[in-house]
């Protein structure tokens, strides 16, 4: 498989490409443009999230943790007043709610290259950061949903490019690996009902309620 620089690359030059289309296709400002970079990247290194340990789950866990409280903040304002001592609690909470009790839950439920590494958990997490940055903009969050699933998408393509190896130095030949990245399910029904019933409730929220 990939390693982690590589997918790192392949996510930060996806973002690149996305937030220049921004750019230019969608009139997105610089400050919009640079978040499209940052969620390409992290898209890039998504699928990652069933690493047991690592670079790509301490990166991934930690970006989490801080990112997702933060663009949840307006829709919290909206039901709380806002205090120097609810952010520090809010905020707190959040980073070891997430870092720490979901991290692990995630690590227990899952097993690398399993439903993290398909395609339908590249539509959820395209359609998840559509939702989260829908308050900004249709644009913005249109862009950044297709990047973040291209990203996600870029990272299962360069595990399936090293899926094999060459035999005398021209013979291609597979790996066990090969196949494992690129797929609509798993080998566990029970994540795969999981994730199709998540993307059937994303679905649901983008379209019908267009939210």
């Amino acid at each position: 498989m990939a390693g982690f620089k590589t997918h790192l690359t392949g996510g930060m030059l996806t973002g690149a490409g996305a937030s220049t289309i921004g750019l230019l296709s969608f009139n997105l400002n610089i400050t919009q443009v640079f978040s499209v970079f940052v969620m390409g990247s992290l898209g890039g290194i998504l699928p990652d999230l069933d690493s047991d340990s690592g670079k790509p789950l301490t990166l991934l866990f930690g970006t989490i943790s801080v990112l997702i409280p933060a663009l949840l903040l307006n829709r919290v304002i909206d039901t709380t007043s806002i205090s120097p001592e609810f952010l520090v609690s809010y905020f707190v909470c959040c980073y070891f709610a997430i870092n720490s009790l979901i991290c692990e839950l995630i690590k227990k439920v899952t097993i690398h290259r399993g439903i993290m590494h398909s395609i339908p958990f590249a539509v959820l997490s395209g359609e998840l950061s559509y939702l989260l940055f829908i308050s900004s903009s249709h644009s913005l969050a249109t862009v950044i949903g297709l990047t973040v699933f291209a990203g996600c998408c870029v990272h299962m393509i360069l595990d399936e490019l090293n899926s094999f190896s060459l035999k005398f130095g021209f013979v291609p030949t597979l790996k066990k690996s090969s196949g494992t990245a690129l797929k609509l399910k798993s080998a566990n029904q029970s994540a795969n009902i999981f994730i199709y019933f998540l993307i059937i409730g994303s679905t649901t929220a983008i379209v019908l309620f267009k939210v």
